[in-house]
């Protein structure tokens, strides 16, 4: 059973701890009498220091009351009714709040911090002899002085007025005297109390049981042993056994969701969108946990001073790079599921394009995030964007081959010289596009190897691209026995011509077939024609399908292939003479590359301006 306080200066204590009990600062309900509609005093120095002052003892009154209602009582927690009381006074703390310039405090931190900040400005001047309100200079003396500024006498605590912002005009105490209280309250402590004073509210709120609120009933961290309330670094150690639990409860949940996020990409056979969902899960699971955590912290546990600020503002740190993160993972997951709807090759251009253009508005957000971010953590934004641009220009200079490559990448995303499929030449590389990156492109060769050529390279290069031709060229010669009569010749080239005229996938405007020349060990009958098609694999299976007619009809009219000649051993002495129905001539090292007989190497189509036949 609790034993009855019975000591007002124990009373006091007990009273500051309760109404940080139940709920924090920034809880504004009516007030006891006044309309809690009206705001805070600040017309001038006058006006706030004596609004400050007469509004926390009035909440300090109201207090008491509270405090011998609920100790007098057997409940462990307060009433309704005592709730609606709390609720009161914690208007009146929020008005107090109110006077105070907390621009220069981190967003982030703003709201916890401010609470600490009215208290330690109420236990630094009721160890103060303040002076008399009336001395204190009021709106009209600030005028007739062009004052902007008082300080209060033998004390460097400053009220200034506000001359820009949405408070512009008013009379708050100055951030530089916000951001010293904790300083100007560790050399004041050890002073006595002046009469009237609300003893140990600051103490009390730091270092009692008032973070468990809503866990454990205050009458029961009053129970707590001594060695529980002991001071390590700034906090008892109840607190730092609550952060702990905390923390390690946090830690083993994100674990879990961690593995089973990981567990859910394996069934689908690893497959890359998945484990990106997956990580995207992860990074969800952290954006909720963290303001859970941080509000656990500073609203439940109630660290205070240094720890406070190092933990909350490391994770709200984390926080901003997981929210980055998680932009950069939507924006490829988004790309890749358009791709995969849309049936989009892996490498084409315009998967790249859709991958570059969310990526672009991914980086975008991201820069704004971490602007926003700075500014929470109270890093301003120039500074921010200042590092940016320097660390970009750093980063452009030390990369700027990788630039290149990206600016080369991005020429041929947009003028699309080639897709992915096409059969192109680069100097002495040729072979199909298997994928075009944002540095290089790659061409699989028919050695079936891959080459991997810089962006830049290939836009400062000459690219042939044989998938992009409209007509298809087929050139060979056929190499006839010199036995063969002259107008047995006439009518095979007359029957070729026939032959590509008929074929309905010819260009019938241009094409040559003709007795074109004696060759070394046979006669030459030049076939050249194009082929309208756009396709590459119907172009070799109609070229085959043309060079097996051809075959057929010299079968037909007992046509004979000349063959070449082998080259006699080494030492051996060239001679003429007649072998069968084939002419040695001479010896020679060897036909050229467009001596190959029937199905000869692909031409260009033309050794002159193309004309009828």
């Amino acid at each position: 059973m609790l034993v009855q306080l019975k000591s007002h200066r124990i009373l006091i204590p007990i009273l500051a701890s309760l109404v940080l009990l139940f709920s924090s600062i920034g809880v504004t309900r009516a007030a006891d009498t006044d309309n809690p509609l009206t705001p805070a005093d600040t017309s001038s120095p006058r006006a706030t220091l004596k609004g400050f002052v007469e509004t926390m003892n009035r909440g300090h009154a109201l207090l008491m009351e509270i405090v011998k209602s609920y100790l007098g009582s057997s409940r462990l927690y307060l009433s309704a009714a005592e709730r609606e009381e709390v609720d009161r006074i914690l208007e009146k703390l929020d008005i107090a709040r109110r006077t105070l310039n907390l621009s220069e405090l981190p967003a982030a931190l703003a709201e916890s911090l401010s609470a600490y900040r009215v208290l330690q400005l109420k236990e630094v001047l009721d160890r103060l002899e303040l002076p008399a309100f009336a001395t204190v200079p009021d709106a009209a003396e600030m005028e007739s002085r062009q004052f902007k500024r008082w300080t209060l006498p033998g004390t460097e605590i400053t009220i200034e007025r506000v001359e820009e912002g949405s408070r512009a005009g008013e009379y708050l105490f100055s951030p530089e005297t916000v951001n010293r209280l904790p300083e100007f309250y560790r050399r004041i402590k050890h002073l006595p109390y002046q009469p009237g004073a609300s003893e140990t509210w600051y103490e009390t709120y730091r270092y009692g049981g008032a973070g468990m609120r809503r866990i454990i009933p205050y009458k029961w961290m009053l129970a707590l042993p001594g060695w529980a309330k002991v001071i390590i670094l700034d906090q008892p150690v109840w607190r730092w056994i609550g952060t702990a639990i905390i923390l390690f409860l946090a830690s083993a949940l994100f674990l879990f969701v961690r593995r089973a996020a990981a567990s859910w990409a394996r069934r689908g056979s690893g497959s890359e969108l998945r484990v990106y969902w997956s990580r995207l899960a992860r990074a969800v699971f952290l954006l909720v946990l963290i303001p859970v955590l941080i509000h656990v912290v500073a609203e439940n546990l109630r660290l205070s001073g240094h720890v406070l600020k190092v933990v909350t503002l490391s994770l709200w740190a984390i926080f901003t790079l997981t929210l980055t993160w998680a932009v950069w993972l939507v924006s490829h997951v988004l790309a890749e599921s358009v791709v995969a709807s849309q049936q989009m090759l892996a490498g084409s251009i315009d998967s790249q394009l859709i991958r570059l253009g969310l990526r672009l508005m991914a980086t975008i957000l991201s820069i704004t995030i971490l602007v926003v971010g700075a500014q929470q953590l109270g890093i301003p934004a120039y500074s921010v964007i200042a590092s940016l641009g320097v660390g970009g220009i750093a980063v452009a200079l030390a990369a700027k081959d990788s630039l290149a490559n990206l600016l080369g990448s991005l020429l041929i995303m947009f003028e699309k010289p080639f897709r992915v499929g096409h059969w192109i030449k680069v100097d002495n590389i040729e072979g199909f596009v298997e994928s075009i990156g944002f540095r290089s492109t790659r061409i699989r060769t028919f050695y079936n190897s891959l080459v991997s050529i810089p962006s830049n390279h290939l836009v400062n290069s000459t690219v042939d691209n044989m998938a992009m031709r409209k007509l298809r060229a087929v050139r060979t010669v056929l190499h006839i026995s010199y036995a063969t009569p002259a107008d047995k010749v006439e009518l095979f080239v007359e029957s070729i011509r026939q032959l590509i005229e008929d074929n309905p996938l010819t260009y019938k405007k241009w094409y040559r077939i003709r007795f074109d020349d004696f060759g070394d060990y046979g006669l030459h009958v030049l076939v050249n024609f194009l082929l309208d098609v756009s396709d590459n694999q119907v172009e070799q299976a109609e070229r085959q399908r043309i060079l097996l007619e051809l075959l057929k009809l010299a079968e037909a009219m007992d046509i004979e292939f000349a063959i070449p000649p082998r080259l006699p051993p080494a030492g051996a002495v060239p001679a003429t003479g007649v072998r069968g129905a084939r002419t040695i001539r001479t010896w020679r090292p060897g036909p050229g590359p467009h001596h190959r007989g029937l199905g000869g190497r692909d031409g260009n189509g033309a050794d002159a301006a193309p004309r009828h036949h």
